[in-house]
């Protein structure tokens, strides 16, 4: 008996420090041995037949793997769950569990939200260790149920690290034109189609918020023009009021020469008669009533 609590505990060990009733009945471990575990404290339920190791860290990981062992091979973590574990910046702090499944079983704890629905074999995929949604179908169950700017930003993440591309959202998106969350997606790509490059940074996509949130008019996004012989993109740029922001964001100075390259790059711009802004992360944080009253006093000096 106790080579069987050892191989639990391994597999518990290899889960996150979660079980379930049907791999320890697999081992032999019967049902009265388990309810001793648990009432001696070595084990604590944490959805129906799922028990986890006393002492082991309690994770969103943890939470799940439980959900998985309970959910079984059917269900598949979804909308802001899926946002969250493929790596997309706005939903790394989404705390709620969102799972797929085309029963009607009901949830097991208050923190998960069932959708009911069946997932074709081609939106379903797989990343550190969990069934998830694809991200093109990610992307569309979120653009139902979350906010315009995280949607935005997510699909701008997704196709700047080129896990989709804007041909295979646009085709996804054809593909569910019956579904919830496609018309935010078509205007994103009618807007991509008109040369509104997509934002390259959660910076550039914080600096478009904050031009929405303040009410001040709409840039064009990536601009490209050439500066000294070289093609360059324009953050946002206000072509006929000749006003640029640039999301000005640490990591592309760090050092002495990426540091002159920008000083280069602005002088050029300013040469042009472009009027540059640069918007920071700790100015959009700190001094945002600064940043309108700046950027509306060069908009009326046009």
């Amino acid at each position: 008996m106790e080579r069987n609590w050892a191989a639990a505990w391994r597999a518990a060990e290899r889960q996150g420090g979660v079980v379930s009733r049907s791999q320890l009945a697999g081992w032999g471990i019967r049902r009265w041995q388990t309810s001793y575990r648990l009432d001696a404290g070595a084990w604590e339920r944490v959805a129906p037949r799922v028990y986890r190791l006393a002492g082991t860290a309690r994770t969103f990981e943890q939470r799940l793997k439980a959900i998985q062992l309970w959910s079984g091979a059917g269900a598949v973590f979804s909308h802001a769950t899926a946002a969250r574990l493929w790596g997309l910046s706005r939903f790394l702090a989404s705390d709620t569990v969102h799972l797929t499944r085309s029963d009607k079983q009901r949830p097991p704890g208050d923190d998960v939200v069932l959708h009911r629905g069946r997932l074709e074999a081609r939106d379903v995929g797989s990343t550190r260790g969990f069934r998830v949604t694809s991200v093109g179908r990610t992307i569309l169950d979120v653009s139902a149920t979350e906010a315009w700017s995280d949607v935005r930003a997510a699909v701008d993440e997704a196709v700047r690290r080129q896990w989709i591309s804007l041909d295979r959202l646009a085709v996804f998106v054809e593909r569910a034109r019956a579904r919830r969350g496609v018309a935010p997606l078509r205007v994103l790509l009618d807007e991509y189609a008109g040369g509104q490059g997509p934002t390259e940074s959660e910076l550039e996509a914080r600096v478009l918020d904050f031009l929405e949130r303040h009410g001040l008019p709409r840039p064009r996004r990536q601009q490209r023009v050439i500066i000294g012989g070289r093609c360059r993109r324009l953050d946002f740029s206000w072509p006929e009021r000749r006003l640029v922001v640039e999301a000005d964001g640490y990591a592309w100075h760090a050092d002495v020469a990426s540091f002159e390259r920008d000083r280069q790059r602005r002088s050029a711009l300013t040469a042009r008669g472009l009027r540059v802004l640069q918007w920071t992360w700790a100015a959009l944080e700190q001094r945002p009533e600064a940043l309108v009253s700046e950027f509306r006093r060069l908009w009326n000096l046009a």
